[in-house]
């Protein structure tokens, strides 16, 4: 099984981001996410087998403990591996550190039920992907990317941790969430 463990942005987040899509797409023709499929991931597990993944449960819980619900300040936009040639499109989130905090439990957690070459060794580095970029852009694309502005954004509110299962597939990947840790409230 294909997984990874992420934070849901929510219904309230992906309404704001439908009315903004819509405009944005009319000016870059590359392969936006689909809303459904919007997450913020915390760690890309990779393949594992079922037993594997059974495991991960205690991990996650683990991860979580003890840790309180907080807020994200989503931000502007940016790109990997940068604004003039990008590859990955996306929105920066803030959460003076709860995030990363959270990430950093994560792997954590879990670098022990990962075979070592699975184990991701990049900083984390908080973001919401919003597109893929394929191909070189237009220079008009490139004009409207530079003059982007993402706006002003309501809070994300983050409550738990997920783990998700990704299935790929010819219209694009299809996830299943296969479990739900809840964070403590009142963070």
């Amino acid at each position: 099984m294909r997984l990874f463990v992420a934070v849901d942005p929510g219904e309230r987040f992906r309404a704001q981001l439908a009315t903004r899509l819509d405009v944005w797409r009319e000016h870059l023709r590359i392969g936006w996410v689909e809303a459904r499929n919007l997450h913020l991931t915390l760690r890309y597990l990779g393949e594992l087998p079922v037993a594997a993944a059974q495991a991960l449960a205690p991990a996650l819980r683990s991860a979580a403990a003890g840790r309180r619900t907080f807020t994200l300040r989503p931000g502007g936009l940016a790109a990997f591996p940068h604004l003039r040639d990008p590859r990955v499109l996306f929105l920066q989130v803030h959460g003076n550190g709860a995030l990363e905090e959270l990430a950093a439990a994560v792997r954590v957690a879990t670098d022990p039920l990962l075979p070592p070459e699975q184990r991701d060794t990049k900083p984390f580095r908080a973001h919401l992907t919003l597109a893929r970029v394929k191909r070189p852009l237009s220079a008009a694309e490139a004009r409207f990317l530079a003059a982007m502005d993402a706006g002003a954004w309501d809070p994300l509110p983050v409550a738990d941790i997920r783990l998700v299962r990704s299935v790929l597939g010819s219209g694009g990947p299809v996830y299943t969430e296969l479990m739900s840790v809840p964070l403590l409230p009142g963070g």
